[in-house]
């Protein structure tokens, strides 16, 4: 299994593809067709999917998962047959590729189903959801009210949480699920520390005032810490006084040090893969959430969240799963596992990856083919698309771009000050997206021509300046 390593200046940081294509182009086909999807098809969406000419000679979904892309679920009046959802079996399944090759067939995208809201998915991917939200607004319960002692400007406070169990109940976005929680066969323990007991640690602002409602900045880093280790993983580029800050820490994945996302992160072996549409780290999230709202004062309207390595994919599969609550996601390094929660709606992003990077490929990833900007084998290709049950970045990408509604894939340069960075231009203005593919990096060193694309530290306009200014 390929480790997601943490980057020399985030040792001590916390740990941390997508579905079809429907309004987007997605930026690379695939070029095998995998066996029916085993996923769970809606009512209507599936037949019209099935009929497609090019939606059952898929792309890279079929490419990549025993369980292709033909005939993705969705659900009652789902968004249009796109061929986007997998079955368990598809490793590679919700690529985004294979789906993007549906949207072209005759009964692809506009099949007869294709009205109303976004259906459900089969199990091996997540849903694409609306394609339109409303965030919450307001103030906190928090606001007006002293911090917890010990909560300050100078560092990180950490708090327990308890996250709720399922236990015989219905399995909700809001609780651990059986296989996770205690006595579960992917329980996980660090300590006293669960995936039912968590924690996370608390930076205020300068100058904090109860009375005024602050950005919410969260952030995981990569593996390599413990389980208490809360803080220092992500900084977004924010002044001190700009917002309280949030660090995320996780239940020592594995015994790796990483949150419960990426591959094996989440399942002990591929085999589990299908258990992480029940993702223990989403649970986590919204309890951790509503506990900070209820002792401090956010608005409600500007909760962010970032990460880098293993807090990439955390954020990406947050992105997804929480973007009913989220204004924006800052993943850097990190890609979304094909066997992912439910997508709540569209998402801003601005994604930074190194163009380079062998342990968090960019791709897409094909099966049995060499991905030269990583200098990786066709052999390394296959374990890497089974260990991290991914095809790639790109495809993350490419899943926010068709959730997001944006048309086409035209670019322009986003901030001069960051040349390699691209806003596509048919997004949403209150849904952007920004992708930043540092040439020649690795991992680790994000930086080209004297330009840092990561904000490891100090302010940097390019992060915080896309939160900022974000479109209610």
């Amino acid at each position: 299994m390929r480790v997601l390593k943490t980057g020399t200046a985030l040792a001590s940081g916390l740990a941390l593809l997508g579905a079809a294509l429907v309004g987007c182009t997605s930026s690379s086909p695939g070029t095998k067709t995998g066996a029916a999807g085993a996923g769970s098809q809606g009512s209507a969406g599936a037949s019209a999917g099935a009929t497609g000419t090019a939606g059952m000679t898929a792309g890279a979904a079929g490419a990549n998962g025993a369980a292709g892309s033909a005939g993705g679920s969705t659900g009652s009046g789902g968004t249009g047959n796109t061929g986007g959802s997998t079955g368990v079996a598809g490793s590679g399944g919700p690529a985004g590729n294979g789906g993007g090759a549906g949207a072209t067939g005759t009964g692809g995208s506009t099949g007869a189903a294709g009205a109303g809201a976004a259906g459900s998915t089969g199990a091996g991917g997540g849903s694409v959801g609306p394609t339109t939200k409303t965030l919450p607004t307001g103030m906190s319960t928090g606001c007006g009210m002293s911090p917890p002692a010990g909560d300050n400007a100078n560092g990180f406070k950490v708090h327990n949480l308890a996250v709720p169990a399922c236990g015989t109940g219905a399995i909700t976005p809001k609780c651990v699920a059986p296989l996770f929680a205690p006595g579960g066969r992917l329980e996980e323990k660090n300590g006293a520390y669960s995936f039912v007991a968590r924690n996370y640690a608390v930076q205020l602002p300068t100058n904090y005032d109860v009375n005024k409602a602050y950005p919410l900045m969260i952030g995981g880093g990569g593996c390599g810490g413990g389980a208490t280790e809360s803080g220092g993983g992500y900084n977004a580029g924010q002044g001190a006084g700009d917002a309280i800050r949030i660090g995320l820490s996780y239940t020592s994945s594995q015994s790796l040090g990483c949150f419960a996302d990426g591959g094996n992160s989440c399942a002990i072996t591929s085999a589990d893969d299908a258990a992480c549409v029940n993702n223990p780290e989403v649970p986590y999230f919204y309890a951790m959430l509503a506990d900070v709202e209820s002792k401090y004062c956010i608005d409600k309207s500007k909760v962010y969240l970032g990460g880098y390595s293993s807090g990439g994919w955390e954020t990406y599969t947050l992105g997804c799963a929480a973007a009913d609550v989220l204004a924006g996601i800052l993943p850097v390094n990190g890609g979304l596992r094909n066997h992912r929660p439910a997508c709540t709606g569209p998402i801003a992003a601005l994604m930074v990856t190194g163009a380079n990077d062998p342990d968090n490929p960019v791709g897409p990833l094909v099966m049995d083919t060499a991905y030269t900007p990583g200098n990786l084998t066709a052999m390394t290709v296959n374990s890497d698309i089974a260990s991290l049950d991914s095809n790639g970045s790109a495809p993350a990408r490419d899943f926010i771009l068709q959730r997001n509604g944006c048309i086409g894939n035209a670019t322009a340069m986003y901030d001069a000050a960051y040349p390699l960075c691209v806003k596509y231009t048919g997004c949403p203005v209150n849904a952007p997206v920004v992708w930043c593919s540092v040439t020649g990096a690795g991992h680790q060193n994000l930086s080209y021509m004297n330009v840092n694309y990561y904000p490891s530290t100090g302010a940097n306009s390019l992060t915080w300046n896309f939160l900022k200014n974000l479109k209610p």
